[in-house]
């Protein structure tokens, strides 16, 4: 008795290549949208040195007495010059270098909440082609032994053991395959692309592996509170204070100085001038408000973000943990004992049509259940990956 040996492949990764990791770096060195930020952050600084500076002095010159004939210059009258300063009282300077420095801070904020979301899809892009690659590797599998089938029912169309029809229902599964192989390389190669797209480097292959992750649920809590979107609405919130108080400030915010030197013909003078605001028609009071009213939004927004980050974060652990376990159970139990009932058959399998169908049943079978295995792995890794970003990286 011949042996019909089909053969099946069960997930496994080999490749050589950049770590996911390695990309990562490569993207936030590398990114364009990133070092415009970064150049903004600079610019923030100077703006930052800047609110600590006193206004420019104002310097005028000055004519009394014009007549207006045909000899007003020779019967000029006075001559002068006149220096005037602003200078800063009570918290002003303070308080808009306050909020000049938390304008940093918010880019600083932004900046950072951009790399997370770049890591976030790196490490979602990367998995998905690993996995991809590994169900190519399945599917072309799965060729060989539809190949072989093939061979196999043309020789047994030669003893009239079975139809043309069988042959060409082979056929047509054959190439149905390879249209599913076709889009799923489209889809690796485009995906490629992607991570071409954010590193600006040319990426042919990962090496990295996929490993279920023990997840240490503590630590996710402890890092939510840190997550960029939550820090960047408490830095709002403080700079809306600052604002307020600015306002406040800015009702007596300073005193301007002036020294005037003046000349005619008969003497030299000079006159001292200060002058200070007088907040009678209350926009200060308006303007404070508005920070007041956005302060109290901004903090109810805090409170959504916070709540939204952790309820989302419960449901992306909870998924992990169903795809974990269904993945187990396929992996570890289900494909382990197709693959026994595989090698029986294989073992007695002969070139009757009945245990030719049986066996490649079983095979389909098999393959099945790695594709399901392939799938849950899959979903597990997409779920990881959006946890990166919104765990703060306190899945990693």
């Amino acid at each position: 008795m011949k042996k019909v040996v089909f053969t099946s492949l069960i997930l496994t990764i080999y490749s050589f290549g950049a770590s996911i990791e390695d990309i990562v770096q490569k993207s936030l060195q590398n990114n364009f949208d990133i070092k415009s930020l970064e150049n903004s952050i600079e610019i923030a600084n100077f703006q930052i040195k800047q609110a600590k500076n006193w206004e420019n002095p104002m310097i005028s010159f000055k004519a009394n007495d014009i007549m207006l004939n045909k000899n007003y210059l020779n019967n000029q009258k006075e001559y002068g010059i006149e220096l005037s300063q602003a200078i800063p009282i009570g918290k002003r300077l303070e308080l808009e270098e306050s909020i000049a420095k938390k304008d940093k801070l918010l880019k600083e904020q932004t900046l950072q909440d951009i790399k997370l979301e770049f890591e976030s899809k790196i490490y979602l892009y990367s998995y998905t082609i690993l996995i991809l690659e590994n169900r190519l590797k399945l599917l072309n599998e799965y060729q060989k032994n539809l190949n072989r089938l093939e061979e196999l029912y043309t020789k047994l169309y030669s003893y009239d053991k079975v139809s043309l029809n069988e042959i060409l229902n082979t056929q047509i599964s054959k190439y149905d395959l390879q249209m599913k192989i076709n889009e799923l390389q489209t889809t690796k190669d485009n995906l490629y692309l992607s991570l071409e797209q954010i590193s600006y480097e040319k990426i042919d292959k990962i090496d990295d592996s996929l490993v279920l992750k023990d997840i240490n649920r503590q630590q996710i809590e402890e890092q939510l509170i840190f997550h960029p979107k939550i820090q960047t609405l408490q830095t709002t919130s403080q700079k809306y204070k600052d604002t307020a108080q600015l306002e406040d400030a800015k009702k007596f915010s300073s005193i301007t100085l002036a020294l005037e030197y003046m000349q005619n013909k008969e003497q030299d003078y000079a006159n001292i001038t200060m002058s200070m605001p007088l907040p009678i028609y209350n926009t200060e009071n308006i303007n404070k408000l508005k920070a007041n009213l956005n302060t109290n939004e901004t903090n109810n927004k805090l409170d959504s973000q916070i709540h939204n980050l952790r309820l989302q974060t419960k449901i992306y652990l909870n998924n992990l943990e169903q795809y974990k376990t269904n993945y187990k159970i396929l992996q570890e139990k289900i494909v382990p004992i197709k693959q026994k009932i595989q090698k029986v058959l294989e073992e007695f399998v002969g070139f009757d049509k009945e245990s030719l169908k049986e066996n490649l049943n079983s095979l389909n079978e098999l393959i099945d259940y790695e594709m399901k295995a392939s799938e849950q792995l899959e979903k597990y890794f997409e779920n990881y990956s959006e946890l990166i970003y919104y765990s703060n990286k306190g899945v990693k």
